[in-house]
């Protein structure tokens, strides 16, 4: 089996019961409609790849370049967005141009890996940015929640590069490891997965199995 996962749209948070009665939190992902519009080869790209198209729009809200290489290659729906998966062999089985993907390739796999974009945070300061410590609270604190001292004495002289300072604070791409597979649902293409993830609601996320599986446990996926 490739290592080649497929988009899909953050639903929601949940929680679910299992055999001995604990609850336990879930996030409900649903797989977008999305076809591999493009594969990119060595000879020609300089690497092995494929491009996934997701997020169906009408025509007319496409661009030239798009309808023109979804045309090309006989894709008759008109896909807005577009992501590359590198892979090791591109003709490999389950890769053909035009194909479609769903959840079903998560069916015999224990864990996954998810990749996203963070919310969000705006301007913050080291305490809630980097979870530095406080200055004191009491009488004589000058810096309570300040980052303090920032450059040196005569040498160097200067503010060290990667010094923990106030700053945009989201908005970059994270992957969580190894979030544990509870249930996949092929009839609405939804798959339910331990824990958080990160991103909005109905934002869009990549899923692939993981490439550090832990052993299974019992209580996993039945």
């Amino acid at each position: 089996m490739n290592n080649v996962g497929l988009i899909a749209r953050k639903v929601g948070m949940s929680r679910m019961v299992d055999d001995q009665g604990q609850l336990t939190p879930v996030t409900l992902l649903q797989a977008t409609e999305q076809t591999i519009t493009k594969k990119l080869t060595t000879d020609r790209d300089g690497y092995q790849a494929i491009q996934i198209g997701f997020f169906e729009k009408s025509e007319k809200n496409l661009c030239k370049a798009d309808i023109t290489r979804l045309r090309k290659n006989e894709i008759a729906k008109n896909f807005t967005k577009f992501t590359e998966v590198r892979v090791e062999d591109s003709s490999s089985e389950g890769l053909e141009l035009g194909s479609d993907r769903t959840v079903e390739i998560f069916n015999e796999v224990q864990s996954i890996d998810v990749t996203g974009v963070v919310k969000g945070r705006g301007f913050q300061g080291t305490v809630k940015r980097y979870n530095t410590k406080t200055g004191r609270r009491t009488h004589g604190s000058h810096f309570h929640r300040r980052p303090g001292s920032l450059g040196n004495c005569t040498t160097p002289g200067r503010v060290m590069k990667n010094k923990k300072q106030p700053g945009q604070m989201g908005t970059n791409k994270v992957t969580v490891l190894n979030l544990r597979v509870l249930d996949v649902d092929l009839e609405t293409n939804t798959i339910a997965i331990k824990g958080s993830v990160p991103g909005t609601r109905n934002g869009f996320l990549y899923l692939r199995p993981s490439i550090k599986a832990k052993p299974s446990k019992a209580g996993g996926k039945k």
